[in-house]
C-alpha cells in the first residue's frame, strides 16, 4: 500500500505531518510519500531526528510540490491557480494510481471542491 500525505497540509503543518508518518512508518507496513516542499520537509526530519529521510525508512519518501494552498484561500480559486500545490499534486498522483490514499488536513474547501471535481469527471467516464 502506498499512502500519500499532504505533508503541508493543516494548522500544524509540516511539523506535526512529518512527526506523525514517521511514527507510522515503524507501524504499518506501507510505503508513505510526503508532498510538499522537499527541502522544508527534509530540514524538519534533520531537525526531529537527526537522520537524513533516506536514513529512517527505505519506505518514506518525498514529492515536491513547490505551492501551497493556505486556509484563507477560496477553495475553487486555489485548486485553479495552485497546480503545483501539495494537495493537488498529491490527487493528482491518486488519480495517476501512484498512491492507493491521499489524507489531508489542508483547506477543507478545497479538498472537498476536488473531490467534487474528480467525481463528476469518473461519472462522466
Amino acid at each position: 500500500m502506498k499512502i500519500l500525505l499532504d505533508a503541508m497540509g493543516g494548522d500544524n503543518a509540516p511539523d506535526a505531518n512529518i512527526k506523525g508518518a514517521i511514527n507510522a512508518i515503524n507501524k504499518v507496513q506501507a510505503e508513505v510519500i510526503l508532498i510538499g516542499k522537499e527541502s522544508i520537509i527534509r530540514s524538519k526530519i534533520k531537525e526531529f531526528y537527526g537522520k537524513e529521510i533516506e536514513e529512517i525508512s527505505n519506505r518514506l519518501k518525498i514529492k515536491n510540490a513547490t505551492q501551497t494552498i493556505e486556509m484563507e484561500d477560496t477553495p475553487t480559486i486555489a485548486i485553479k491557480q495552485k497546480k503545483d500545490s501539495s494537495m493537488v499534486v498529491g490527487f493528482k498522483m491518486l488519480k495517476e494510481s501512484q498512491g492507493d490514499v491521499f489524507i489531508s488536513a489542508g483547506n477543507s474547501g478545497a479538498l472537498l471542491t476536488r473531490c467534487h471535481i474528480n467525481s463528476r469527471k469518473n461519472k462522466r467516464n
